[in-house]
C-alpha cells in the first residue's frame, strides 16, 4: 500500500482545502477503475462537492466534501479518516502454534510478530487449522506473502491460483483525429500472479482464516475460499474488511483517504469479490475462548468433508471505453464551481500528462492557486477565458494555445497579410503573404512598424507576449507578432512605418483572409540545382514529388534543405533516401502514463520512431539544413530524421523546441487548451523540448540584408558548401 502526502500552505482561507480536494479528484480521475468506462460524471462530482468546503480550511468540511465527491464511485474500499489503532493483543515474540480442542491448530500469523524465517512445519496430529492473520502492530512486518504462502503450501492438495492484480492507467486527452494518435491509449494492465504449489508432504486440512479491517484480505485466501477449501471470519469495527490493491492520499495532517488502486481478477476476467462466512463486531482478542476463534471453531465443526465448494460471487471486469471531454457548450460563462473545476481540470491534466512539466520555469501548483483566485473575480466569459489563458502560459510550450468563442477564436479569420520579424529589437515586415497586398507596393520587406492604430508597437507586443506560452524567448516574440498581425474582418488598420531611408509614412490596410501561405523567400523553384549545389524548399515540396526531387538532384555534390517553415509530410520519404548512416530510428518519444500509487504512481512510455529502408538510391552528397524559430513540431521532427540519417550541418538560429503530438483538453464553457502530448528527444537522448535543434553555424538575418532582398542564412550555407572546392 502506497501513500502520497500533500504539503500545502494556504495563501488564504479555504485555499488549502480546495487544493487538497483537487489532488484527490485528479488521482481518482486518472487511476480509479470505476472511472474507466465513462459512466460516472466525474466533473460534476467535484462541482457538487466544492460548496461543502464553505470557503475556509476546516477538517470537517474537507471530510464532508471528499465523502460527497467520492460517493458516485461506490468504492467498497473507501475510507476517509484515520483507521482504528486497535490491534490484536498477542505478544510480538509469542508462540506461533496454539493447540485447541479436537487437534485444531491455531496458527498466530499476525503481521508485526517476530517469527523465525525457518520453514514452518505443522505437526502431524493437526486435523484442522485456524489462521489468525490480524495484525498486532501498525507497521506490518509479518507475514509477507512468501511466508503465508509457505504455510498454505502445506495445507493444500492441489495447485492454487490466486487472483491477479489489475491496474488502470490513463494517458490524458486524445487527439481530435484518431489517425493522429501516437503512443498507447488508456486501459488496464494486469500483473502476473504466482501459482501456489503444494509442498512435499502437504495435507489438505479444513481451514478457517480470521481477518479484520486493518489489512486487505490476501488473494491466496480468496482463492481458497473460492475453491471451497477455506472459510473466513471477519472481525470488523467502524470499517469494512477489504481486498485488492489500495492507495492512500493524505488530504491534510490526520486526514487520509484510502481508496481502490485496482482490482483482483480471476483467470476468466471476472473481478475477485469476496464475502465473509461470518462477520463479528470488533474484538481484538485471540486465542482459545476469544470470540473470533470461537466463531472459527464453529465453522469448522459444521464444515463438510470434503469441503463444500462455495459458489463464487463474480462481477465482470470494467470495460475501458474511450472518453472525450464534454464541451459544456451551454455554459458560455460557467457558474463559480464550474469555473473552479475548469482551473482544476487544466491543472490536473498537465500535472498528470504533460511530459515536459519538469522543464517549466514556475510552479504549476502556484499557477492553479492564482487562477482559482481569479475565478472568484471574473465577471464575464471573456475574463474567464483570459484567466485560463494566463494559467496555460506557465506551461512554457510553444504548442500551447487557448481558444473559446468569448476569446474571439471564431473571429480569427483575417489579418494584415504580412509576416513579421524581430531584428535588433525592431519589428519589421519580413514578407507579404497576401498577393493583392504585395501588388499594391504599400509594404516592403524591411519596413519597420512603429505603431498600429496609434498604439506603440512595443507596448502592444509586450502585452501580447505575456499572453502567449512559448518554449523559448524567440518563440514568445514569434507568437506575439503573429497575434499582433490578426485583426477583425472589415476594420481598417492604420500602420505607421519607417522605411530604409528612415522616413516615416502612414499606411491604411484592409484585413485579408488568413491562410497557410508563407511569403516566398525568393523566386527560385522549390527544387533547384546550381553549380553542383541543390536547393529544396521544404515549405513547398509535396510528398508525391520527393522521388522526382531526388532524380533532379542526384548528380549534385551538396544539398541545402530549407526548413525555415513547415513541411508537407515529406520527412520520412526524404530521410530514407538520405540514410547513409543506416540508422534504424531517429528519435525517442516519451508519453506520460498515470498509474495508481500502488503501482508506482506514474511512468513514461518510451518508444523509438523508426526509419524504413529506402525505395530508391541513397543520396550521398553533403547535406545542410536551414532552420530558425519557425522550425517547429513536424519541422523539428523532419530535422531529427535528417540528423539521424546523414551527417547534416544545421545553419541558422535555434528551432522552436516544441515537438510532440498536439493534444487538446476541453474545459467548461467549451474552452480549449492544447499542448504537446509527447516529449520528443534526439535519437541519442538529448533534450529537444525548450532547447530546439541547435545550429552548427549560427546566422540570423540582418535588417540591411532584408531590405536589400538578400537571404544571409542561405548565402552562408552556400559559402559553407563552396569551401570544399576551394
Amino acid at each position: 500500500m502506497s501513500m502520497l502526502v500533500l504539503h500545502m500552505t494556504a495563501a488564504q482561507a479555504g485555499e488549502g482545502d480546495v487544493l487538497a480536494l483537487a489532488r484527490l479528484w485528479s488521482e481518482a480521475r486518472a487511476t480509479h477503475p470505476a472511472l474507466a468506462d465513462g459512466a460516472i460524471d466525474w466533473d460534476r462530482a467535484l462541482v457538487s462537492a466544492l460548496p461543502q468546503l464553505q470557503g475556509k480550511d476546516d477538517e470537517a468540511s474537507l471530510r464532508g466534501a471528499a465523502t460527497a465527491m467520492m460517493a458516485p464511485l461506490h468504492d467498497g474500499a473507501l475510507r476517509i479518516g484515520v483507521p482504528s489503532q486497535e490491534f490484536v493483543r498477542w505478544p510480538a515474540d509469542g508462540p506461533v502454534l496454539e493447540w485447541l480442542p479436537g487437534d485444531t491448530a491455531l496458527l498466530h500469523l499476525h503481521p508485526g510478530m517476530r517469527i523465525d524465517a525457518a520453514p514452518f512445519v505443522l505437526p502431524a496430529r493437526a486435523r484442522r487449522v485456524i489462521l489468525d492473520l490480524r495484525p498486532i502492530a501498525e507497521v506490518p512486518s509479518m507475514p509477507p506473502p512468501v511466508m503465508l504462502h509457505a504455510v498454505l503450501a502445506r495445507l493444500i492438495g492441489h495447485p492454487l491460483l490466486p487472483p491477479a492484480r489489475r491496474y488502470r492507467f490513463s494517458t490524458g486527452p486524445r487527439p481530435q483525429d484518431p489517425q493522429d494518435w501516437e503512443g498507447i491509449t488508456p486501459g488496464f494492465m494486469q500483473m502476473e500472479t504466482q501459482r501456489l504449489q503444494p509442498s512435499a508432504g502437504a495435507r489438505a486440512l479444513p481451514m478457517v482464516a480470521i481477518v479484520n479491517d486493518t489489512q486487505p484480505v490476501p488473494g491466496a485466501l480468496l482463492a481458497l475460499q473460492r475453491a471451497g477449501r477455506a472459510r473466513i471470519v471477519a472481525e470488523e469495527g467502524a470499517w469494512r474488511s477489504r481486498t485488492g490493491p489500495l492507495q492512500t492520499l493524505w488530504l491534510a495532517e490526520g486526514l487520509p483517504v484510502e481508496f481502490s488502486a485496482g482490482q483482483l481478477v480471476w483467470p476468466d476476467g471476472s473481478v475477485a469479490l469476496w464475502h465473509a462466512d461470518r462477520t463479528l463486531p470488533e474484538d481484538r482478542a485471540t486465542g482459545e475462548g476469544s470470540a473470533p476463534v470461537t466463531a472459527a471453531l464453529a465453522l469448522l465443526a459444521h464444515q463438510e468433508h470434503p469441503a463444500r465448494k462455495v459458489a463464487p460471487v463474480v462481477q465482470a471486469a470494467i470495460y475501458p471505453v474511450r472518453q472525450d471531454d464534454a464541451a459544456y457548450r451551454d455554459m458560455r460563462f460557467p457558474q463559480r464551481e464550474w469555473r473552479m473545476l475548469a482551473a482544476i481540470k487544466l491543472w490536473a491534466t498537465m500535472d498528470q500528462y504533460f511530459p515536459a512539466r519538469r522543464l517549466m520555469d514556475t510552479s504549476w501548483e502556484e499557477a492553479l492557486r492564482v487562477c482559482l483566485r481569479r475565478m472568484e473575480e471574473v465577471r464575464d466569459a471573456r475574463e474567464y477565458g483570459l484567466a485560463l489563458q494566463a494559467m496555460a502560459v506557465h506551461l512554457d510550450d510553444s504548442h500551447v494555445g487557448t481558444a473559446s468563442r468569448a476569446l474571439g477564436w471564431n473571429e480569427r479569420t483575417h489579418g494584415l497579410g504580412v509576416q513579421l520579424a524581430r531584428i535588433d529589437g525592431q519589428i519589421v515586415v519580413a514578407g507579404v503573404t497576401d498577393p493583392a497586398l504585395e501588388r499594391t507596393g504599400l509594404l516592403h520587406a524591411g519596413d519597420e512598424i512603429i505603431s498600429i492604430d496609434g498604439e506603440d508597437v512595443a507596448v502592444r507586443l509586450a502585452r501580447l507576449r505575456t499572453m502567449t506560452a512559448a518554449s523559448s524567448d524567440a518563440g514568445h516574440w514569434r507568437k506575439a507578432m503573429y497575434e499582433m498581425s490578426i485583426v477583425p474582418a472589415g476594420i481598417k488598420v492604420q500602420l505607421l512605418l519607417a522605411g530604409g531611408d528612415g522616413v516615416r509614412r502612414s499606411v491604411t490596410l484592409e484585413p485579408t483572409p488568413l491562410g497557410d501561405a508563407r511569403p516566398l523567400r525568393h523566386a527560385w523553384p522549390a527544387v533547384r540545382v546550381e553549380q553542383g549545389i541543390a536547393y529544396v524548399d521544404l515549405d513547398r515540396l509535396p510528398p508525391e514529388d520527393v522521388d522526382a526531387m531526388f532524380d533532379t538532384i542526384r548528380d549534385s555534390r551538396a544539398l541545402i534543405l530549407d526548413m525555415r517553415g513547415y513541411p508537407r509530410a515529406t520527412g520520412r520519404a526524404i530521410a530514407r533516401r538520405l540514410n547513409v548512416n543506416h540508422a534504424a530510428f531517429f528519435s525517442t518519444s516519451y508519453q506520460q502514463l498515470a498509474m495508481p500509487l500502488e503501482a508506482g504512481h506514474g511512468a513514461q512510455l518510451a518508444y523509438v520512431d523508426r526509419l524504413f529502408p529506402a525505395r530508391g538510391p541513397l543520396y550521398r552528397g553533403k547535406v545542410v539544413m536551414l532552420i530558425n524559430e519557425q522550425t517547429q513540431s513536424a519541422a523539428e521532427h523532419l530535422a531529427l530524421m535528417v540528423e539521424a540519417a546523414t551527417p547534416v550541418t544545421f545553419i541558422g538560429t535555434p528551432s522552436a523546441g516544441a515537438n510532440g503530438d498536439l493534444r487538446d483538453v476541453v474545459l467548461p464553457g467549451n474552452v480549449h487548451v492544447w499542448y504537446s502530448g509527447l516529449e520528443v528527444r534526439h535519437a541519442d537522448g538529448r533534450q529537444l523540448q525548450r532547447v530546439g535543434v541547435q545550429p552548427h553555424i549560427l546566422v540570423a538575418p540582418t535588417l540591411a540584408s532584408l531590405r536589400a532582398g538578400r537571404d544571409e542564412v542561405l548565402e552562408r550555407a552556400q559559402a559553407f558548401l563552396r569551401q570544399d572546392q576551394e
